[in-house]
Parts: structure tokens; sequence; C-alpha cells
């Protein structure tokens, strides 16, 4: 038997080469592809550079996997299939970026980050997730097989995963040659550093007071068309898209049981319980598909808090109900209990291949550790890890471990190649057997009848964006708004919400779909489209937008009735307080914060006067996005600060300079590039 083959069959072991398994290019689809329209398998171009669709479902498929491994079960796919898309975009700019640099990692560059004496610290700490000491012993273990004894397919994994850690290790290293060029283009001087530290060191305390724009009437200030439309074009870049957007209405219809469903769930449970305390084990529900038992043998402190609670209700051979939640019931009956060791603490060493395990075993109890011994005797080691006999998985080593003498290394007849030794054992514990029994109380195949029929009809009955929206609430619905794009693939994240997402880019304003469902047919689902909007910007004319725009026009025009009424009126806080008809507050600027207290967030004109104010001068009315404030700036304090040109300089890098350009890099790159996203189309839909 080979190495890998041993300790993969060693559950005992922590350290498990399995998790290569991580990095596996899987060709096998999430979703069904729809047809891919003649020879085109490009799913998005950016600046003329092509995606192509098989590259993007490896990864897609490599991503699904890694999650999977981590212990994800609720996998939405269209979320991976967006994040993947989009790290692919930007790695594509950035890939346009390094040619047209003329950027590359040579040969030796990247053989010393994957096997220079000192590795680069991502790759060292992949290997050491993967369960192997060092990078050159991974390197080993893939090209030089017959070493180990390995077969082909095992060591065509190790292979893969090499090779996929030096892809990403390459992209690293271009993406740090890459910043190191603008970073260092775009250090951090000394007026840089003094002019952080003066905006963000320094706090003002004010003596204010100020006059709310809520105060005036809506209706004696009338923005004009041009007035509107000049804030939109100072604004306008506020509403630039990249693709075009839909602006939809949609209903969700959650399939659940009915009261009729739970009534009946609730006499099944009952007679479930009083014919479980008439009979042994779980016999009674025996064959009965509407539950599912679970049997657990675990001592109290390593139970789940809801059964571990049930223990103080229950005694031997009975049965309770532990809870009733999101239409699950689950009941607990105690069948046992015993007492057991649970935990113990071992050293463990694999031997390597070809050792003579009695000779090995012979040198660790007389003086040698695992180390001594080398890689040509052990193959891996560890010491100290805690295990619990209670564990199913140790079941085939649970009698020797017990059985062990402690301090003496040891060998399971059922456990060959691995040594090991008893440190300790805890005291013993009572373990509980307990059969944990779940009922799912599920829709009736008339209640989703009737939820479908209601649906249908009034979807027939309101077939426009208008009636759509006016009538839903009547009807028992919830209307929500919610934006689709071309690379859009759910509609507000919701799981399995691909079709209607499909669905609404392939029409227009006005219609209104049928009824959707998801794959698990937990959900109901319609879409409304009240918006299209294809160009550049998002128009003035868009309700939302226009809103937007008259507030700010109206507030903009009582900003200056109300500097006007005030300009000139006291030669004090406390006097413009009484002409005012407020009263005069405090609170502390700083120039780079963006909320102040008692003041709106991120009101820049504010923290702009005052960083300019002297102390003891009166400042105002000016106008704010909300209010009209006059102030006073009654001190300043520095908090004992003093500049320290190296913290300022990477503070300032961190949040203005070099640090902060690259966190923006992505839309810098992308500038006027376009982005032609054709995701949707490989997909089918579904109605």
């Amino acid at each position: 038997m080979s190495a890998l083959e041993q300790i993969r069959q060693r559950p005992i072991l922590i350290i498990s080469i399995l998790g290569i398994a991580l990095l596996l290019f899987i060709l096998t689809a999430v979703d069904r592809p729809g047809e891919l329209f003649s020879d085109n398998h490009t799913v998005a171009e950016v600046g003329g550079k092509k995606i192509d669709y098989m590259d993007f479902q490896r990864r897609v498929e490599q991503q699904s996997e890694q999650m999977r491994n981590q212990g994800y079960t609720n996998i939405d796919n269209a979320r991976i299939q967006t994040m993947v898309l989009q790290q692919m975009v930007n790695e594509t700019l950035l890939n346009q970026e390094f040619e047209d640099l003329g950027l590359v990692v040579t040969d030796n560059e990247l053989s010393k980050a994957m096997l220079g004496e000192t590795p680069h610290p991502m790759v060292a700490r992949m290997v050491q997730q993967w369960g192997f000491p060092s990078a050159q012993v991974l390197y080993d273990y893939a090209y030089n097989p017959q070493k180990y004894g390995l077969e082909p397919a095992q060591s065509q994994q190790l292979q893969q995963a090499w090779q996929s850690l030096e892809q990403d290790t390459e992209k690293m290293l271009l993406s740090q040659k890459f910043s190191n060029l603008f970073s260092g283009a775009l250090p951090a001087n000394k007026l840089d550093a003094k002019a952080y530290y003066e905006d963000n060191a320094s706090t003002s305390t004010i003596a204010y007071v100020r006059k709310d724009y809520s105060t005036l009437a809506d209706d004696d200030f009338k923005p004009t068309d041009a007035d509107i439309e000049a804030i939109y074009n100072e604004e306008k870049n506020r509403f630039r898209i990249d693709e075009n957007q839909f602006v939809i209405d949609y209903i969700t219809v959650d399939i659940a049981p009915s009261k009729a469903d739970l009534d009946l769930a609730a006499a099944d449970v009952n007679k479930a319980l009083a014919d479980l305390k008439l009979t042994e084990g779980t016999e009674a529900i025996a064959g009965n598909s509407k539950f599912y038992v679970n049997r657990v043998n675990a001592p109290k402190s390593k139970l789940a808090p809801t059964l571990s609670r049930a223990l103080d209700k229950i005694t031997a051979d009975t049965v309770v109900q532990v809870s009733f939640f999101d239409n699950k019931y689950t009941l607990a009956k105690l069948l046992s209990v015993t007492e057991d060791t649970d935990s113990v603490l071992l050293d463990m060493a694999v031997f390597a291949e070809g050792a003579a395990a009695d000779s090995v075993l012979n040198r660790l109890n007389t003086g040698a550790t695992p180390a001594d011994l080398g890689e040509k005797l052990i193959a891996q080691s560890q010491d100290s890890v805690w295990v619990s006999l209670v564990d199913p998985q140790l079941a085939l080593v649970k009698d020797d471990i017990t059985g062990a003498q402690t301090g003496t290394y040891f060998m399971s007849k059922n456990n060959p190649g691995v040594a090991m030794k008893v440190r300790s054992r805890k005291a013993p514990v009572a373990v509980y057997e307990i059969a944990e029994i779940t009922y799912d109380v599920i829709p009736s195949a008339a209640t989703v009848n009737q939820l479908n029929s209601d649906f249908r009809k009034f979807l027939e009955a309101n077939n426009t964006p208008e009636k759509f929206a006016a009538e839903a609430p009547k009807a028992g619905y919830n209307v929500m708004e919610g934006l689709v794009t071309p690379s859009t693939l759910s509609v507000n994240n919701l799981p399995e919400s691909r079709n209607a997402a499909k669905w609404t880019i392939d029409n227009k304003k006005g219609n209104v779909s049928g009824i959707f469902t998801d794959d698990t047919e937990s959900r109901l689902m319609a879409v409304a489209i009240k918006e299209v909007f294809k160009g550049d910007f998002i128009p003035s004319s868009y309700s939302r937008v226009r809103t937007y725009l008259e507030d700010k026009a109206r507030n903009r025009m009582k900003g200056e009735k109300l500097v006007a009424d005030f300009k000139g009126k006291a030669s004090n806080v406390a006097g413009f307080a009484s002409v005012m008809k407020t009263s005069v507050d405090t609170t502390q600027v700083t120039f780079g914060q963006a909320m102040v207290r008692n003041f709106p967030p991120y009101e820049s004109a504010l923290n702009a006067n005052v960083a300019v104010a002297q102390k003891g001068q009166l400042v105002g009315p000016v106008a704010l996005n909300n209010s009209v404030v006059v102030f006073e700036v009654v001190n300043v304090d520095n908090q004992g600060r003093p500049f320290d040109f190296q913290n300022d300089a990477m503070v300032f890098n961190q949040r203005e300079g070099a640090i902060a350009l690259q966190n923006s890099m992505s839309g810098i790159l992308l500038g006027n590039k376009k982005v032609k996203n054709r995701i949707q189309k490989f997909y089918s839909d579904r109605q």
C-alpha cells in the first residue's frame, strides 16, 4: 500500500493530504449550459479582450469545490458566477496593463518564490494547510511519485495542485510588481504628511446655531426645469451607467405549509410521541418516511444545545418534543446512558514507506523522538493531539487506545503504519445515546396548487407595472424594487432567481412576467419592468432621479432664502440664536471626518469652513445640504500628538495615497473600456 493511500485511510491523522482536492478543476457545469449561439464561446469582453466560457466555468467549479470543502451547503451558483466573472474582468484589466508595461515574472523569480530557502509566505501557508512540511516535499511527492509508491492518478492530482499554486503565485508576483511601480511613484512627501496631520489631528470645538430646511414649507419653493437640469449636469457622473439598466418591481411568495398542513403535522407528531413512549427504541416510527432518525452518542458537553437541554427533561427510554422551529419538529428519545473515556491526549507518528515498524517502535520507546529518526523512518508526526474516543471515526482503534499504557508508543492492529502514544486521559464521563427525530412539515399538493392558482389569477388581472404595484398589497403580496443588468445573474441577490433576471433583460418596459419557481420549489416569483435605461446615463426624467434633483434644488432655494434672511442680523452666535429662533449648541469638528455629531453625514461645507476659521471668528450664515449654520470656533486641540512624518505619511498612503489608489485600481484601469457581458446567454430559461 502506498504512503498516500495509508494516509488517506488513517482517520486519526490530524494532517491530511486530501486538502489538495480544493484545487482540482472539475469541468462539470454548475448549471446546464444553454445553446452557445454558433461558435461563440465568449462569456464577456473587456476592452476587446475575450473571456472564454470554458475558462470561466473551470473557475466557477473550482470556487464551488472550495466552498463545499469549507462546509458550505447552500451554495448559490448565480452569486458564485457573478463573483468569478468580476474577478476575471479585473484580472483581464490587469493583464492588459502588465502586457502594455512589459511586466513579467522570470523563471528564477518564480522558482525562488516557490522553492527558495524562504518561499513566499502565501506558498508556505498553502503548503502547510495541505499537510506538507515544506513546498519541496510537496514538489517531491508530485514529481517523484515512485519514491513514495504513489499511483499515477495520485501523482497527477498533486501535479495539478502544484501547477495551480504556481499560477496563483505568478499572478501575485506580477500584481506586486505593478503595485510597486505606482506606489513608488506616489510616496507621501512631507507636505502630504503635514497636510494630513493638520486635517486630522486638530479638532475644533464650535458653538453653533442651525436652521433646518424642513422648517420651511416645500410648497413655497418650486424648482424650475432649469434648476433641476443644472443640478443634474453638476452631478451627472452620479448617474453614469456602464450597461443597460432594468428597474423592476417583483413579488415573491413563499411556498409554506397552510394551517391545514400544520394541523395534520401536529397530529402526526403527537401520535408518534405517544407510540414512542410505549415501544422500545424507535420501532414505533420505523418505515414512516415523514420522520428522520439520527442516533447521537456523545457526552452532554458535546451534544447540540437543544439536545443538551432535553436531557434535563427525559430519563432512559422516554421521549420529549425538543423544539418546533421553521416548520420543523425535533423530538428526542434517550436510549441509554453509559460511562466512557472521552478525551485522550496522543502523540502520533506515521511510518515512512519501507520502515520496519517493530524496529521504529523500539527506538521510539528507548528515548528517540520522531525528529531524531528523520524522514526515512517517520513520514509525518504530530504531538499533543486531543482525540475523542466517542468519535465514531475512532471506533477501529478505540479499544487499543483504551488499553494502552500511558507513555509508551504502540501500534493498533487496525491502523498499522501509525505509532501512537497516550500522554494522558481525562476522567470517564457519562455518554448519552439519543435518538434525535425530526419531522419537516411540507406544503401539501393542495396548498401548492392553491398558491399557484391565486398568484396566477393576480398576474392575469394586473398585467401592467402600475396595476402590479398598486394591487399587490390588497391581495396580500409584498412588492419589492430591484435592478437588473445583462451581467446580473439574480434579482437583488435572491438565490435561484436567475430565470427572473434573464427574462427581464429579454423583455421591455411595461411587461409583466408569468410565475417563476426556484430549483428547490420553495418560492414563487413574478417581475414587472417599470423602466429601461439604455445609454451612458440614467436620464433626469426618471422618477427617482427626478425626486432627488427636485429635493436638492428645493434645499438650495431654501438655503439661499435663509442666508439672505439672516445675513448681518447679529454679531455673535447668541444673537443669531435669537434671530433664528433656535438655541446654541456645541460640537467637535475634525476636517477629515465624515460624521459630525448633531449634523447629517457628509456636510463637507461645514468641515471646510471650520478648517479655515480662526479661533473666535464668527462664520455664517453658511448654507449646508440640509440646514443653514452660523458658528464660532471656541477651541482648537491637536490632542497633544506631535507631527510624526513616518506615521502620518503611512496613514496618508493608506487613506489618500498609493494604497488608496490601489484599492480603486479596477475602476481606474477600466476607464472608458466597455465590458460586454454575455453570461446570461449561456443558460437556458425555465418558466
